[in-house]
Order: structure tokens, then sequence, then C-alpha cells
């Protein structure tokens, strides 16, 4: 006769695992996703080109805690202030 194995031992086997996944698949690339971030906006300067999460494209002019001042439009003069996390990418920097 074969021995049985519990439903319970097998479906917390299946949980684990499942838990297991999840931490592997999901929360190590974003957890890396997010501190490669935080090491952008930190190097983030005055006179770098930077795209913003709604596809703006300016030039940082102020830096001022949490917000960021872009230059959007040098003939005009036009500014705009974004939040800092609004920043996804920093295209170069302007000499």
């Amino acid at each position: 006769m074969i021995p049985q194995i519990p439903q319970l031992s097998l479906f917390l086997s299946y949980a684990l695992l499942l838990l297991l996944a999840i931490y592997i698949f999901v929360y190590i690339p974003n957890k890396k996703r997010h501190s490669a971030q935080k090491r952008m906006l930190a190097s983030l300067k005055e006179g770098d080109e930077v795209i913003t999460i709604g596809g703006i494209v300016g030039i940082v002019s102020e830096r001022n805690g949490d917000y960021v001042t872009l230059l959007i439009d040098k003939e005009k003069e036009v500014h705009i202030r974004v939040v800092l996390y609004a920043i996804r990418q920093i295209k170069a920097a302007k000499p």
C-alpha cells in the first residue's frame, strides 16, 4: 500500500513555492529598479536634460528638495515645476 501525503502539507508546500516565486520574480527586480531610480535622482544636477513620466522634456534649472524646476522653452523662458519622482530619465547634461 502506498502511503498517502496529507493534503495540508501538500497545500503548504505549494503555497511556499508560490511565495518564493513571487519574491524572486516580483520583489527582487522591483527592488533593483527602485534603487537604480534613487541613484539616478540623487545624481540629478542643474543643466541635465530630463524626461518626465508625462513625456515632458526639459533642462533642470533648479532643484529644491522634492521639487525640480525645468526649463521647457529657452526662447520664451518657459519653466515648469515638477515633483522629483516624476522624472523618469536623464537624457544628457547640457554644457
